[in-house]
């Protein structure tokens, strides 16, 4: 029973996805510990520069398209650096766009890899989870630049920084809605209207796959 165990606990950890997993799992386990605001802004932004990083060991294999990951992580880690140290506008907007375009990449990246897999494995597994955080995380940058562009859009205690948003994503990933964070203006609402169908979708549909692969490889098992 445990050699099994440890088998699967060894394949879990060497995916090439559960960095990136893990990196989020992380920000959340030391998040609370954090009280200081300003502290909390540089925890925030140094989580998303390692989620990033992760995302390019995990995305691809391949050394010509990871060069271009490499690239758009450079540029999009270097613009959040200026926007956070300068404080300028122009600087903020550009990091958040940067940041969202290297996430919908990574997104869409591992949506193909796992519709391509033929096989249930672990990397197959950490890919599905770290997609699921990847979404969470990709929508907290999409509500930021909401209330960027359109002030006021949301309604909630607190500093409309990057953590709120990453809460109030997640909240909205899972359908959990606890009432304190509320979406105001029209194009909030209809954005957080499409994250709650995303997340109910992408569970829907991947268990369904994993499932379906699954008894495929059982059935091939029992044949040979």
């Amino acid at each position: 029973m445990r050699q099994p165990i440890k088998r699967m606990i060894h394949g879990i950890l060497q995916a090439r996805f559960s960095y990136l997993f893990f990196t989020v799992v992380l920000f959340f386990l030391l998040r609370p510990f954090v009280m200081i605001p300003r502290a909390v802004t540089v925890v925030t932004s140094m989580f998303v520069w390692f989620l990033m990083i992760s995302c390019v060991w995990a995305v691809h294999e391949k050394h010509k398209q990871r060069l271009l990951v490499v690239v758009m992580a450079v540029m999009a880690i270097l613009t959040d650096l200026l926007g956070f140290t300068l404080k300028n506008e122009v600087m903020a907007w550009t990091s958040q766009i940067m940041i969202i375009l290297f996430l919908c990449y990574a997104v869409i990246t591992i949506l193909f890899y796992l519709a391509q897999e033929k096989n249930v494995t672990a990397d197959m597994l950490m890919a599905g989870a770290s997609e699921y955080v990847l979404i969470g995380v990709l929508w907290a940058f999409l509500y930021s630049l909401i209330e960027t562009a359109y002030p006021g859009s949301f309604n909630f205690a607190g500093p409309k920084d990057r953590s709120g948003f990453l809460y109030f994503s997640f909240v909205t990933l899972t359908t959990t809605g606890y009432g304190d964070f509320l979406p105001v203006s029209v194009q909030a609402r209809s954005l957080a209207i499409l994250k709650q169908l995303t997340g109910q979708l992408f569970i829907a549909i991947t268990v369904a796959r994993l499932v379906s692969l699954y008894t495929v490889s059982g059935n091939k098992q029992e044949t040979v």
